[in-house]
């Protein structure tokens, strides 16, 4: 009886041989992996928080520190859309193609639209960007036109806060000679956006801009010179930057603009613009929105545009 409770007491050591070692060779695994998991860690230690810029800091903060996009990922993302002018900087180039559809009493048929922009951020304060473009013109009676223009802008970051972000836009575009075009505008646009999840918005952005524009060169009697442009959008996101189709976004741009001199000084034209914007694996971003003019006359019936943006 004895020697066979031995027997067994052996067997069942024996048996816990095997286990002992794999939980052994288990238990060296983890600490390995937690050991390469710190290596890792220490040697690419998560970035430092982004300096708070603003107008009391402009000149002394932001010049000399490396280009960096905020990361927001609990509240509303800060986003270039379709209209509005920008208010943050990027490093990236975007491809913007619109087809406008002509009202009845027009004498076009329709124009498409194709820019290509390359925007590059040298710190977290300035930003330099080029672009070009092509418009073709489709007229009623079959005639068509073609203009090709090149130009640039400069974006000042005047404020960057967790919830929200102030830019000074310059932007200069040559005349497409090829249309007609014999005035080259000039714009001065003041951008913001504010985030107003702190207001029981969740993920809920609101993007402004004023801009007046000159317009410079030979011009026909009574031509507009001075003309403003404002925009007013509310954007909300519904997806987290880290989804396949992150920061998925639908938006409603007021668009507007009022002619400040020439035969149709004080004439005012809103648009609303409702869009919606997406990411794909965070680097190619796209855009689709349509123009329903509001006030008359109207300038066209429908404008569709696409957007696609790849961030480098």
């Amino acid at each position: 009886m004895f020697r066979g409770s031995d027997h067994t007491a052996a067997d069942m050591r024996r048996c816990l041989v095997p286990f002992r070692t794999g939980v052994a060779i288990v238990i060296v695994l983890i600490a390995a992996c937690l050991s390469a998991t710190s290596a890792r860690a220490q040697a690419n230690p998560p970035p430092a928080p982004l300096t708070d810029l603003s107008f009391h800091n402009f000149f002394s903060a932001g010049w000399n520190e490396p280009f960096a996009r905020r990361q927001r990922t609990n509240g509303a993302p800060d986003l270039t859309l379709l209209r509005v002018q920008g208010n943050l900087l990027l490093r990236a180039a975007r491809t913007d193609y619109s087809f406008e559809k002509a009202t009845d009493t027009s004498s076009r048929e329709r124009t498409q639209f194709v820019s290509q922009l390359v925007e590059y951020s040298f710190n977290r304060r300035l930003m330099l960007a080029a672009l070009a473009n092509y418009q073709w013109i489709l007229d009623k009676d079959g005639d068509s036109r073609r203009g090709v223009s090149y130009g640039g802008f400069a974006r000042l970051q005047l404020v960057d806060l967790p919830q929200m972000s102030y830019a000074f836009n310059i932007r200069a575009v040559a005349p497409r000679e090829g249309i007609g075009e014999t005035q080259t505008p000039l714009g001065f646009a003041l951008a913001g956006w504010h985030d107003l999840t702190p207001f029981s918005l969740p993920r809920v952005g609101l993007y402004w801009h004023v801009q007046e524009e000159t317009y410079l060169g030979p011009h026909a009697p009574g031509a507009r010179q001075n003309q403003l442009t404002y925009g007013l959008d509310l954007a909300k996101t519904w997806t987290s930057p880290n989804s396949t189709f992150g920061n998925l976004t639908t938006f409603l741009e007021n668009y507007a603009r009022t002619e400040l001199d020439g035969k149709n000084e004080g004439q005012s034209y809103l648009t609303l613009t409702p869009g919606i914007r997406f990411n794909y694996h965070r680097r190619h971003a796209f855009i689709a929105g349509v123009d329903f003019p509001v006030t008359d006359p109207k300038p066209f019936e429908r404008v569709y545009r696409f957007s696609y943006i790849f961030s480098f």
